[in-house]
């Protein structure tokens, strides 16, 4: 089959969020929450809200404590904007560093409509009052950039420079654009013809800003204070000292509500009324709480008209009646964490084996029951040797790696890494394993020695092939200046191997064919990522997948003639090396991270620890499981 005809047949497959499905339940978030806003959602007939966190789910909360899950990012979601038109939804997703991303998409279909990457780090995001454009705030000269949120077309609304700004507000017409600087200017836009229409200098690097009361005050916090403005002459009203302060009250409030926290476990509900266009009044206490601290203290909150939602650092979400209270209630916790999550999956022959953070467990489809074998010492990946052996672990770290015989319940050290363990590929008697993007190392698992076959940089992964040729996948731009290099392990020759790439990585063989991910950067200035073989005997390099973008951390897993990848980390892909046949497997509620195979069906890991069952002839899921803290399998 012509390589073009393989590259357009997967192209018609290749559409982002089709067949998802979320998942109902009262889990909690993985990890920080960072965003609780409500819905903006028209056909919401209850009061609704979303919650987004570190771990990159979105869960959208009902009325009755249900959460909607889905994982829209495998990196964190630090902001979240809910339109007003259609059921759309923004989040912004970082991992603190070079990965920028804005996207939007249907909460009713969990399909991305776009999304855009920007080089640094996004300030603020917002909707219009009518929907109709996303606004991002940068953390640019530049600032602000306006997106017709129907198209995903740039805007050039604004004719001047905003600079950087952490808030943005239209008005309920959308005639005017207000924005917040932290250097302190609170500036007005004529969006019709994109003009500066007033400023005024006002407190300098407040956060959690807000304008409510119908646009007349903005607020927001500044050492242990909460500042309250008159957003028509920029004069300060008041000045309130709040510890560890944050804003619930939204657009649509016409007085500030915020909770205080004492560090301990106390918190206030507190309100500042407004008392005119001009003053407010003393804070009020609403009601007092006992809630979690330290680790799992409040991080984020948001009230509408008769309670207060809560984001705790451990992810747990809290719900509070507004209404006053002379008493001090417990905090209620609506979310549990009752899963155990699932660190990595191998199959054997009949059945999987699933690692979690102590345990390893033998089960499958068939049976539905797990079967506890052997307790671990907090390892995170597992790969099958031979026999009923497996290698286990911690991606990372420098913790030993093992041999472990599930049959006579022993674990024996094989090594110890000197640098963090980047990758373990098992080449028949052969373990080799990558350390810190610079060393790759053989270890011989008859003599049981270790040895270093490569030093270099910019090293992704690496296989031993049946001649016993070790083929190393790099970035180009270290020398030498190809992306995959040929080791003899025995006279430690190294050759350059004519493929063309910017980086590659994720490698997978059957000893003759290499299979793998490569980066490659256009002459246009895109980068598209490529599924390719490499036959080590002929020489020859064919693409047999392509996505339209980066993907780094894509993945491929071969078993038989079935070639797996998750390229566009949206969904697995299969393609049968034999009859040229390929389709993709819908995807649960999080997004898929590894997959194994066994002669009767394959398992996906999922990122927060869950699994799907599937088969290996079509798209189908047979049913998404999760591992329960009492050993049992819960069922979606």
């Amino acid at each position: 089959m012509k390589k073009s005809l393989v590259l357009s047949a997967f192209a018609a497959i290749f559409a982002l969020g089709a067949g998802a499905q979320s998942h109902f339940s009262t889990q909690s978030h993985q990890s920080q929450v960072n965003a609780v806003i409500l819905s903006a959602f028209k056909n919401d007939y209850s009061p609704s809200y979303f919650s987004a966190g570190d771990d990159g789910f979105i869960i959208k909360w009902s009325d009755d404590n249900q959460g909607e899950h889905y994982q829209l990012s495998d990196v964190g979601i630090k902001l979240i904007a809910c339109s007003p038109a259609d059921n759309l939804i923004a989040v912004y997703e970082s991992d603190g560093g070079s990965v920028n991303r804005v996207s939007v998409w249907d909460w009713k279909t969990l399909t991305r409509k776009y999304q855009k990457k920007f080089s640094d780090s996004v300030t603020s995001l917002s909707f219009s009052a009518t929907g109709a454009y996303l606004i991002v705030g940068t953390a640019t000269v530049d600032g602000v950039v306006f997106i017709r949120t129907s198209t995903g077309a740039y805007v050039n609304k604004i004719k001047v420079s905003t600079g950087i700004v952490n808030y943005t507000h239209t008005s309920k017409s959308e005639k005017t654009f207000v924005t917040y600087s932290p250097t302190g200017s609170l500036s007005y836009y004529n969006l019709q013809n994109g003009t500066l229409k007033d400023r005024y200098s006002i407190m300098q690097g407040l956060t959690q800003t807000v304008m409510y009361n119908n646009d007349i005050f903005i607020a927001g916090v500044k050492d242990d204070s909460i500042y309250v403005v008159n957003a028509f002459k920029g004069n300060t009203v008041a000045s309130i000292p709040a510890r560890n302060p944050i804003i619930l009250s939204t657009e649509a409030d016409l007085d500030l509500y915020y909770l205080e926290y004492d560090g301990r476990n106390n918190y206030e509900i507190k309100m500042i009324e407004s008392a005119g266009p001009a003053s407010v009044s003393n804070p009020r206490n609403i009601k007092t709480l006992r809630g979690p601290r330290g680790e799992a203290a409040i991080s984020v909150g948001v009230k509408d008209g008769q309670h207060a939602y809560f984001g705790g650092k451990n992810g747990a979400i809290y719900k509070s009646e507004i209404e006053s209270s002379i008493t001090t209630e417990n905090l209620a916790e609506l979310t549990e964490n009752t899963y155990s999550k699932i660190y990595g999956a191998a199959a054997g022959e009949s059945d999987f084996l699933f690692l979690t953070a102590d345990s390893i467990y033998k089960s499958s489809y068939d049976t539905g029951v797990a079967d506890k074998l052997i307790g671990t010492a907090g390892e995170t990946q597992i790969k099958s040797y031979s026999g009923n052996q497996v290698i286990l672990w911690s991606k990372g770290t420098r913790n030993p790696v093992k041999l472990m015989d599930l049959s006579q319940k022993t674990s024996t050290t094989l090594f110890t890494p000197k640098s963090n363990v980047q990758n373990i590929n098992i080449c028949g008697d052969y373990i080799v394993e990558i350390e810190s993007n610079s060393i790759v190392n053989l270890f011989d698992m008859q003599k049981k020695t270790l040895k270093e076959v490569y030093a270099g940089t910019g090293i992704q992964d690496a296989v031993m092939t049946s001649d016993g040729m070790v083929y190393i996948a790099k970035s180009s731009a270290t020398n030498p200046r190809v992306p995959i290099l040929k080791v003899n392990p025995q006279t430690l020759e190294t050759i350059p191997v004519n493929v063309t790439g910017n980086v590659c990585y994720a490698l997978s063989t059957d000893g003759v064919i290499i299979y793998g991910i490569n980066l490659i950067a256009e002459a246009d200035g895109s980068l598209n990522t490529y599924v390719f073989s490499y036959n080590t005997k002929t020489a020859q390099m064919t693409n047999i997948l392509k996505f339209s973008n980066e993907d780094s951390e894509a993945f491929t897993y071969l078993n038989g003639n079935n070639l797996f990848t998750n390229i566009g980390k949206n969904k697995v892909y299969c393609y049968n090396l034999s009859t040229k046949k390929r389709f993709s497997y819908d995807r649960s509620a999080s997004i898929p991270q590894s997959i194994c195979q066994n002669q009767k069906r394959a398992v996906i890991l999922n990122y927060d620890g869950s699994i799907s069952w599937v088969g290996t002839t079509d798209s189908r899921i047979l049913a998404d499981w999760y591992l329960t803290k009492d050993n049992q399998w819960y069922e979606f």
